[in-house]
């Protein structure tokens, strides 16, 4: 799959799932996974960022709606595409003004999205409480 197909859109929804879920897990690109699904959901990009907000410490991810942006606890789920694709779930619902941001939403569609990207998770590793991601 080129760039250019995928920026003329002239891609599957499979392979549009499997190249994001490829960016963020293979390239280890998660910001230019970040610019694939703003442009395909046609929202504002949100910002990610290393680290917790101030009174987060047990989150592996979560959503500040006022900022816009993503934060991620570690680097090692910098690259872990449920989380990306879970807190993108928040971003999107916050800036659509259609929100159904809660945590069971939030994961359904991450999971539904890696299931479609043929990376469905294995195990335990993405049945996370909504305590560990936000």
């Amino acid at each position: 799959m080129t760039r250019a197909s995928i920026e003329t859109g002239k891609i599957t929804l499979e392979d549009f799932h499997d190249h994001v879920v490829g960016l963020i897990r293979v390239e280890r690109k998660p910001d230019e996974a970040l610019e694939l699904l703003s442009r395909h959901y046609r929202v504002e990009k949100p910002t990610l960022k290393m680290g917790l907000p101030k009174g987060e410490n047990s989150a592996l991810g979560c959503y500040v709606t006022r900022e816009k942006t993503i934060y991620i606890s570690t680097q090692e789920y910098l690259y872990d595409p449920y989380i990306i694709i879970h807190e993108f779930y928040h971003h999107l619902r916050s800036v659509t003004g259609k929100h159904r941001g809660t945590e069971r939403h939030a994961r359904d569609f991450a999971l539904d999205f890696l299931k479609k990207s043929g990376a469905a998770p294995t195990g335990s590793k993405y049945e996370l409480s909504p305590e560990r991601v936000r």
